[in-house]
């Protein structure tokens, strides 16, 4: 019995230093979404018990590897900008900017539109 108990430790002990480390990529992200302020952040993701939740069955998934090269990081954020652009999921920018140089005085204002808010400030499509 204490045999088993032993080895049942060990092996557990072996699985979880097998365990690769995530991907640098991944590991940028989260520091870039810890930067971000709290309305942008999904409330979802403030539960620690639901990050260790994602984290292990991330791990535990049938069929998922390691990555070593990410397709993502070849496509150029404008490219991103331009297909959600055409798909109206964020109004055209031009638009915007034209207004904001017919008068220059002028305070910034919000036009109260439902666009997205990546149309008033497209620093924020670096966390696509």
């Amino acid at each position: 019995m204490r045999a088993r108990i032993i080895f049942l430790i060990l092996a557990s002990t072996a699985i979880v230093n097998c365990i690769p480390p995530p991907h640098p990529a991944v590991v940028a992200v989260r520091q870039a979404e810890s930067l971000l302020p709290p309305h942008l952040k999904s409330p979802a993701l403030r539960n620690p018990h639901l990050l260790q939740a994602l984290e292990l069955t991330s791990l535990l998934h049938n069929g998922e590897k390691p990555v070593f090269e990410r397709e993502a990081d070849n496509v150029p954020r404008r490219e991103i900008y331009n297909i959600l652009t055409h798909a109206g999921f964020i109004g055209r920018k031009s638009r915007f900017h034209q207004e904001l140089h017919k008068h220059p005085n002028q305070a910034e204002v919000y036009l109260g539109s439902h666009d997205s808010p990546f149309t008033y400030n497209t620093d924020l499509l670096q966390y696509l």
